[in-house]
Protein backbone atom coordinates (compact mmCIF):
# COMPACT_ATOMS: atom_id res chain seq x y z
CA UNK A 1 0.00 0.00 0.00
CA UNK A 2 1.66 3.24 -1.15
CA UNK A 3 1.75 6.53 0.71
CA UNK A 4 0.18 8.21 -2.34
CA UNK A 5 -2.77 5.75 -2.23
CA UNK A 6 -3.29 6.49 1.48
CA UNK A 7 -3.22 10.24 0.82
CA UNK A 8 -5.73 10.01 -2.01
CA UNK A 9 -8.05 7.80 0.08
CA UNK A 10 -7.96 10.19 3.02
CA UNK A 11 -8.41 13.18 0.71
CA UNK A 12 -11.49 11.59 -0.83
CA UNK A 13 -12.98 10.96 2.61
CA UNK A 14 -12.27 14.49 3.81
CA UNK A 15 -13.67 16.00 0.62
CA UNK A 16 -16.83 13.94 0.89
CA UNK A 17 -17.31 15.13 4.47
CA UNK A 18 -16.81 18.77 3.57
CA UNK A 19 -19.12 18.63 0.57
CA UNK A 20 -21.91 16.67 2.27
CA UNK A 21 -21.97 18.67 5.49
CA UNK A 22 -22.93 17.30 8.88
CA UNK A 23 -25.91 19.40 9.96
CA UNK A 24 -29.48 19.98 8.92
CA UNK A 25 -28.80 23.11 6.90
CA UNK A 26 -28.41 23.57 3.19
CA UNK A 27 -26.01 24.93 0.66
CA UNK A 28 -25.83 28.60 -0.25
CA UNK A 29 -24.80 30.52 -3.32
CA UNK A 30 -21.15 31.39 -3.68
CA UNK A 31 -20.33 35.08 -3.17
CA UNK A 32 -21.59 37.30 -5.99
CA UNK A 33 -18.61 38.59 -7.91
CA UNK A 34 -16.33 35.80 -6.72
CA UNK A 35 -13.07 36.40 -4.90
CA UNK A 36 -10.74 39.39 -5.11
CA UNK A 37 -7.06 38.71 -4.39
CA UNK A 38 -4.50 41.27 -3.27
CA UNK A 39 -0.94 39.89 -3.15
CA UNK A 40 1.46 40.97 -0.43
CA UNK A 41 4.75 39.90 1.12
CA UNK A 42 4.42 36.14 1.81
CA UNK A 43 0.65 36.57 1.92
CA UNK A 44 -2.47 37.14 -0.16
CA UNK A 45 -5.53 39.02 1.13
CA UNK A 46 -8.86 37.58 -0.05
CA UNK A 47 -12.06 39.64 -0.05
CA UNK A 48 -15.63 38.90 -1.17
CA UNK A 49 -19.20 40.16 -0.82
CA UNK A 50 -20.37 38.30 2.28
CA UNK A 51 -24.00 37.81 3.28
CA UNK A 52 -25.26 37.49 6.89
CA UNK A 53 -25.96 33.98 8.14
CA UNK A 54 -23.80 32.28 5.52
CA UNK A 55 -20.70 30.23 6.32
CA UNK A 56 -17.95 30.64 3.75
CA UNK A 57 -15.30 27.98 3.29
CA UNK A 58 -12.14 29.07 1.50
CA UNK A 59 -9.91 26.57 -0.31
CA UNK A 60 -6.42 27.44 -1.58
CA UNK A 61 -3.19 25.78 -2.61
CA UNK A 62 0.08 26.39 -4.50
CA UNK A 63 -1.34 25.52 -7.92
CA UNK A 64 -2.76 27.19 -11.02
CA UNK A 65 -6.30 25.83 -10.60
CA UNK A 66 -8.42 24.60 -7.69
CA UNK A 67 -11.99 23.49 -6.92
CA UNK A 68 -13.78 22.65 -3.66
CA UNK A 69 -13.35 18.98 -4.50
CA UNK A 70 -9.80 18.94 -5.91
CA UNK A 71 -8.13 20.91 -3.12
CA UNK A 72 -7.49 17.88 -0.86
CA UNK A 73 -5.41 16.11 -3.51
CA UNK A 74 -3.05 19.07 -3.95
CA UNK A 75 0.07 19.13 -1.74
CA UNK A 76 0.17 22.15 0.54
CA UNK A 77 -3.56 22.84 0.26
CA UNK A 78 -5.51 24.65 2.99
CA UNK A 79 -9.21 24.91 3.87
CA UNK A 80 -10.38 27.80 6.05
CA UNK A 81 -13.79 27.01 7.50
CA UNK A 82 -16.21 29.84 8.31
CA UNK A 83 -13.80 32.39 6.87
CA UNK A 84 -14.53 36.09 7.12
CA UNK A 85 -13.77 38.82 4.61
CA UNK A 86 -11.05 40.00 4.47
CA UNK A 87 -9.12 36.77 4.97
CA UNK A 88 -5.32 36.93 4.97
CA UNK A 89 -3.58 33.77 3.78
CA UNK A 90 -0.16 33.95 5.41
CA UNK A 91 3.02 31.88 5.36
CA UNK A 92 3.07 31.76 1.57
CA UNK A 93 6.18 31.53 -0.60
CA UNK A 94 6.97 34.66 -2.60
CA UNK A 95 7.06 34.05 -6.36
CA UNK A 96 4.79 30.97 -6.22
CA UNK A 97 1.31 30.95 -7.80
CA UNK A 98 -1.57 30.26 -5.38
CA UNK A 99 -5.15 29.55 -6.47
CA UNK A 100 -8.32 30.15 -4.45
CA UNK A 101 -11.96 29.10 -4.55
CA UNK A 102 -14.84 29.29 -2.10
CA UNK A 103 -18.22 27.71 -1.47
CA UNK A 104 -20.96 28.53 1.00
CA UNK A 105 -23.42 26.80 3.32
CA UNK A 106 -25.99 27.47 6.02
CA UNK A 107 -26.47 25.79 9.39
CA UNK A 108 -23.84 23.14 8.78
CA UNK A 109 -25.30 22.02 5.47
CA UNK A 110 -23.37 20.86 2.40
CA UNK A 111 -21.24 23.27 0.44
CA UNK A 112 -22.65 24.64 -2.79
CA UNK A 113 -20.88 25.34 -6.05
CA UNK A 114 -17.49 26.98 -5.78
CA UNK A 115 -16.46 30.35 -7.10
CA UNK A 116 -14.30 30.40 -10.21
CA UNK A 117 -10.67 29.58 -9.44
CA UNK A 118 -8.56 32.73 -9.21
CA UNK A 119 -4.81 33.02 -8.75
CA UNK A 120 -2.21 35.47 -7.45
CA UNK A 121 1.51 35.49 -6.71
CA UNK A 122 2.80 36.86 -3.38
CA UNK A 123 5.86 39.12 -3.67
CA UNK A 124 8.33 40.95 -1.49
CA UNK A 125 7.21 44.27 -0.01
CA UNK A 126 8.91 47.59 -0.58
CA UNK A 127 8.11 48.41 -4.18
CA UNK A 128 4.78 50.12 -3.44
CA UNK A 129 4.18 52.42 -0.46
CA UNK A 130 0.91 53.91 0.76
CA UNK A 131 0.64 57.07 2.86
CA UNK A 132 -1.40 56.41 6.00
CA UNK A 133 -3.14 58.55 8.55
CA UNK A 134 -1.45 61.50 10.23
CA UNK A 135 0.07 61.32 13.70
CA UNK A 136 -0.30 65.03 14.39
CA UNK A 137 2.43 67.52 13.57
CA UNK A 138 5.28 66.30 15.78
CA UNK A 139 8.22 64.25 14.53
CA UNK A 140 7.67 60.59 15.43
CA UNK A 141 10.83 58.77 16.49
CA UNK A 142 9.96 55.29 17.74
CA UNK A 143 7.48 52.50 17.19
CA UNK A 144 6.52 49.11 18.66
CA UNK A 145 3.66 46.58 18.59
CA UNK A 146 1.97 44.67 21.39
CA UNK A 147 -1.21 43.70 23.21
CA UNK A 148 -2.59 46.25 25.67
CA UNK A 149 -3.96 44.77 28.87
CA UNK A 150 -7.70 44.15 28.55
CA UNK A 151 -7.67 44.53 24.76
CA UNK A 152 -8.57 41.85 22.23
CA UNK A 153 -6.38 43.20 19.42
CA UNK A 154 -2.73 44.19 19.26
CA UNK A 155 -1.78 47.82 18.78
CA UNK A 156 1.00 49.72 17.09
CA UNK A 157 2.43 52.42 19.33
CA UNK A 158 4.37 55.41 18.01
CA UNK A 159 6.13 58.07 20.11
CA UNK A 160 7.79 61.35 19.27
CA UNK A 161 8.58 64.96 19.99
CA UNK A 162 6.97 66.92 22.83
CA UNK A 163 5.59 63.79 24.48
CA UNK A 164 3.54 62.71 21.45
CA UNK A 165 2.04 59.19 21.68
CA UNK A 166 -0.26 57.60 19.08
CA UNK A 167 -1.77 54.12 18.73
CA UNK A 168 -3.26 52.13 15.85
CA UNK A 169 -4.67 48.65 15.33
CA UNK A 170 -3.79 48.53 11.61
CA UNK A 171 -0.83 50.88 11.16
CA UNK A 172 -2.96 53.14 8.96
CA UNK A 173 -5.49 54.98 11.17
CA UNK A 174 -3.93 56.55 14.28
CA UNK A 175 -5.42 57.86 17.53
CA UNK A 176 -3.68 60.16 20.00
CA UNK A 177 -2.95 58.72 23.45
CA UNK A 178 -3.03 61.00 26.49
CA UNK A 179 0.63 61.46 27.37
CA UNK A 180 2.01 62.22 30.83
CA UNK A 181 5.19 63.68 29.33
CA UNK A 182 6.23 66.84 27.53
CA UNK A 183 9.77 65.69 26.86
CA UNK A 184 10.80 64.35 23.46
CA UNK A 185 10.16 60.61 23.32
CA UNK A 186 12.69 58.71 21.21
CA UNK A 187 11.96 54.98 21.40
CA UNK A 188 9.39 52.44 22.53
CA UNK A 189 9.34 48.68 23.08
CA UNK A 190 6.69 46.12 24.03
CA UNK A 191 8.19 43.65 26.47
CA UNK A 192 7.34 41.95 29.75
CA UNK A 193 3.64 42.55 28.96
CA UNK A 194 4.03 46.32 28.97
CA UNK A 195 4.86 49.22 26.68
CA UNK A 196 8.15 50.92 27.56
CA UNK A 197 9.01 54.43 26.32
CA UNK A 198 12.28 56.37 26.73
CA UNK A 199 13.27 59.90 25.83
CA UNK A 200 15.01 63.15 26.66
CA UNK A 201 16.72 63.79 30.00
CA UNK A 202 16.42 60.17 31.11
CA UNK A 203 12.64 59.94 30.70
CA UNK A 204 11.22 56.42 31.12
CA UNK A 205 7.49 55.66 30.96
CA UNK A 206 5.65 52.36 31.13
CA UNK A 207 2.06 51.24 30.60
CA UNK A 208 0.28 47.91 30.31
CA UNK A 209 -2.95 49.30 28.84
CA UNK A 210 -1.95 52.56 27.04
CA UNK A 211 -4.22 54.48 29.39
CA UNK A 212 -2.42 54.56 32.73
CA UNK A 213 1.25 55.54 32.52
CA UNK A 214 3.87 55.35 35.23
CA UNK A 215 7.33 56.90 35.32
CA UNK A 216 10.44 54.96 36.24
CA UNK A 217 13.63 56.47 37.66
CA UNK A 218 16.38 56.03 35.07
CA UNK A 219 19.12 57.41 37.33
CA UNK A 220 20.48 59.44 34.41
CA UNK A 221 19.81 62.85 32.91
CA UNK A 222 21.19 61.86 29.52
CA UNK A 223 18.86 61.55 26.54
CA UNK A 224 17.78 57.93 26.03
CA UNK A 225 17.54 57.05 22.34
CA UNK A 226 16.82 53.33 21.88
CA UNK A 227 15.48 50.17 23.55
CA UNK A 228 15.88 46.42 23.12
CA UNK A 229 14.73 43.41 25.11
CA UNK A 230 15.39 39.71 25.57
CA UNK A 231 12.17 38.75 27.36
CA UNK A 232 13.93 38.86 30.72
CA UNK A 233 16.09 41.99 30.39
CA UNK A 234 15.52 45.46 28.91
CA UNK A 235 18.43 47.61 27.72
CA UNK A 236 18.22 51.34 26.98
CA UNK A 237 21.05 53.35 25.40
CA UNK A 238 21.60 57.07 25.02
CA UNK A 239 23.88 60.07 24.84
CA UNK A 240 27.35 60.07 26.37
CA UNK A 241 27.71 56.31 26.13
CA UNK A 242 24.77 55.74 28.48
CA UNK A 243 23.69 52.11 28.85
CA UNK A 244 21.14 51.14 31.51
CA UNK A 245 19.21 47.93 32.05
CA UNK A 246 16.24 46.55 33.96
CA UNK A 247 14.63 43.18 34.63
CA UNK A 248 11.15 44.63 35.19
CA UNK A 249 11.01 48.09 33.60
CA UNK A 250 10.63 49.66 37.05
CA UNK A 251 14.12 49.58 38.55
CA UNK A 252 17.03 50.58 36.31
CA UNK A 253 20.78 50.46 36.84
CA UNK A 254 23.82 51.50 34.87
CA UNK A 255 25.66 48.82 32.91
CA UNK A 256 28.77 47.47 34.63
CA UNK A 257 31.16 48.58 31.87
CA UNK A 258 30.71 50.67 28.71
CA UNK A 259 33.81 51.39 26.59
CA UNK A 260 32.59 54.63 24.96
CA UNK A 261 31.32 58.12 25.69
CA UNK A 262 29.85 58.54 22.20
CA UNK A 263 26.15 59.12 21.80
CA UNK A 264 24.46 55.75 21.25
CA UNK A 265 21.53 55.78 18.81
CA UNK A 266 20.44 52.16 18.42
CA UNK A 267 20.50 48.80 20.19
CA UNK A 268 19.36 45.29 19.27
CA UNK A 269 19.65 41.72 20.53
CA UNK A 270 20.06 38.67 18.28
CA UNK A 271 18.37 35.30 18.68
CA UNK A 272 21.77 33.99 19.77
CA UNK A 273 21.80 36.28 22.80
CA UNK A 274 24.26 38.90 21.53
CA UNK A 275 23.55 42.57 22.23
CA UNK A 276 24.90 45.30 19.94
CA UNK A 277 24.61 49.08 20.36
CA UNK A 278 25.64 51.64 17.73
CA UNK A 279 26.18 55.38 17.69
CA UNK A 280 28.09 58.44 16.58
CA UNK A 281 31.40 58.21 14.74
CA UNK A 282 30.91 54.59 13.75
CA UNK A 283 30.71 53.43 17.36
CA UNK A 284 29.76 49.78 17.84
CA UNK A 285 29.79 48.01 21.20
CA UNK A 286 28.91 44.39 21.92
CA UNK A 287 27.71 42.43 24.96
CA UNK A 288 26.76 38.88 25.83
CA UNK A 289 24.67 39.82 28.86
CA UNK A 290 23.51 43.42 28.28
CA UNK A 291 25.66 44.54 31.21
CA UNK A 292 29.35 44.25 30.32
CA UNK A 293 30.22 45.76 26.93
CA UNK A 294 33.25 45.70 24.62
CA UNK A 295 34.21 47.96 21.72
CA UNK A 296 34.11 46.54 18.19
CA UNK A 297 35.85 47.96 15.12
CA UNK A 298 33.12 49.03 12.71
CA UNK A 299 35.19 50.07 9.70
CA UNK A 300 33.35 53.40 9.38
CA UNK A 301 33.33 56.84 11.02
CA UNK A 302 29.76 57.55 9.92
CA UNK A 303 27.16 58.21 12.61
CA UNK A 304 25.13 55.01 13.03
CA UNK A 305 21.45 55.64 13.77
CA UNK A 306 19.75 52.25 13.98
CA UNK A 307 20.38 48.52 14.11
CA UNK A 308 18.37 45.32 13.59
CA UNK A 309 19.16 41.67 14.29
CA UNK A 310 18.44 39.08 11.62
CA UNK A 311 18.84 35.46 10.60
CA UNK A 312 21.54 33.53 12.38
CA UNK A 313 22.63 33.57 15.97
CA UNK A 314 24.60 36.84 15.92
CA UNK A 315 23.74 38.61 12.65
CA UNK A 316 23.01 42.35 12.42
CA UNK A 317 22.54 45.23 10.00
CA UNK A 318 23.13 48.85 11.01
CA UNK A 319 22.56 52.07 9.05
CA UNK A 320 23.64 55.68 9.33
CA UNK A 321 24.71 58.93 7.76
CA UNK A 322 25.70 59.28 4.12
CA UNK A 323 23.90 56.11 3.08
CA UNK A 324 26.08 53.90 5.30
CA UNK A 325 25.05 50.27 5.74
CA UNK A 326 27.13 47.77 7.73
CA UNK A 327 26.36 44.08 8.11
CA UNK A 328 27.85 41.35 10.26
CA UNK A 329 27.22 37.65 10.80
CA UNK A 330 29.02 37.51 14.15
CA UNK A 331 28.74 41.09 15.54
CA UNK A 332 32.54 41.26 15.43
CA UNK A 333 33.55 41.68 11.78
CA UNK A 334 31.57 44.25 9.80
CA UNK A 335 31.18 44.81 6.07
CA UNK A 336 30.52 48.46 5.20
CA UNK A 337 29.00 49.87 2.03
CA UNK A 338 27.47 53.15 0.94
CA UNK A 339 24.12 53.29 -0.79
CA UNK A 340 23.57 55.88 -3.49
CA UNK A 341 22.18 58.51 -3.36
CA UNK A 342 24.06 59.33 -0.17
CA UNK A 343 21.08 59.84 2.12
CA UNK A 344 21.11 59.59 5.90
CA UNK A 345 19.45 56.33 6.93
CA UNK A 346 17.65 55.95 10.24
CA UNK A 347 15.80 52.64 10.59
CA UNK A 348 16.50 49.10 9.36
CA UNK A 349 14.14 46.13 9.58
CA UNK A 350 15.29 42.56 8.95
CA UNK A 351 12.54 40.04 8.24
CA UNK A 352 12.27 37.81 5.18
CA UNK A 353 14.13 40.66 3.48
CA UNK A 354 15.84 43.89 4.51
CA UNK A 355 14.19 47.32 4.29
CA UNK A 356 15.81 50.55 5.47
CA UNK A 357 14.31 54.04 5.50
CA UNK A 358 15.76 57.48 6.04
CA UNK A 359 15.88 61.16 5.19
CA UNK A 360 13.70 62.71 2.50
CA UNK A 361 11.54 59.60 2.19
CA UNK A 362 14.43 57.33 1.23
CA UNK A 363 13.86 53.56 1.22
CA UNK A 364 15.99 50.64 0.07
CA UNK A 365 15.28 46.91 -0.08
CA UNK A 366 17.62 43.92 -0.18
CA UNK A 367 17.25 40.14 -0.15
CA UNK A 368 20.76 39.49 1.16
CA UNK A 369 21.89 42.64 2.98
CA UNK A 370 24.49 43.40 0.32
CA UNK A 371 22.64 44.15 -2.91
CA UNK A 372 20.20 47.03 -2.48
CA UNK A 373 17.44 48.55 -4.60
CA UNK A 374 16.25 52.14 -4.11
CA UNK A 375 12.47 52.41 -3.81
CA UNK A 376 10.02 55.29 -4.17
CA UNK A 377 7.92 55.94 -1.07
CA UNK A 378 5.79 58.84 -2.27
CA UNK A 379 6.93 61.17 0.51
CA UNK A 380 9.82 63.58 0.98
CA UNK A 381 9.51 63.51 4.77
CA UNK A 382 12.26 62.07 6.93
CA UNK A 383 11.40 58.54 8.11
CA UNK A 384 12.79 57.88 11.58
CA UNK A 385 11.29 54.54 12.70
CA UNK A 386 9.93 51.39 11.09
CA UNK A 387 8.50 48.06 12.21
CA UNK A 388 7.13 44.90 10.66
CA UNK A 389 4.56 43.53 13.07
CA UNK A 390 1.86 41.73 11.11
CA UNK A 391 2.30 41.74 7.35
CA UNK A 392 2.95 45.36 6.45
CA UNK A 393 6.08 47.34 7.12
CA UNK A 394 4.99 50.60 8.77
CA UNK A 395 7.24 53.67 8.97
CA UNK A 396 6.70 56.97 10.80
CA UNK A 397 8.64 60.19 10.87
CA UNK A 398 8.74 63.91 10.25
CA UNK A 399 5.64 65.97 11.03
CA UNK A 400 3.56 62.90 11.89
CA UNK A 401 3.96 61.11 8.53
CA UNK A 402 3.08 57.43 8.34
CA UNK A 403 3.54 55.13 5.35
CA UNK A 404 3.33 51.39 4.83
CA UNK A 405 4.21 48.69 2.34
CA UNK A 406 3.06 45.08 2.09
Amino acid sequence: MSIQWIRLTLAAAVTAFLVSGCGGGGSASAPVGGLTLTPGDAQITVTWAAEPGVDYWLFYAPTTFITPTSWATIPGSVVAQKAGSPYVATGLVNGVTYSFTMNARKDGGPGGDGTPSVSAVPRFAGAKWVVGGSLGSADMRGMTYGLPSGATANSYLAVGAAGSIFKSTDGVAWTAVASPASANLNATLYTLSQFMVVGASGTILRSSNLTIWNASASNTTQNLNALAGSGTLIVAVGDGGTVINSVDGVTWKAAASVPTTSNLRGVARSTGGVWVAVGDGGTIIRSLDGNSWNAVTSGTVADLNGIAAFGGTSAFVTVGSGGTVATSHDALTWTVQTLSPFTTLYAPVASNQFIVVGASGAAYTSLDGFNWVAQTTGTSANLYAMIRAQAPYVAVGQSGISISTQ
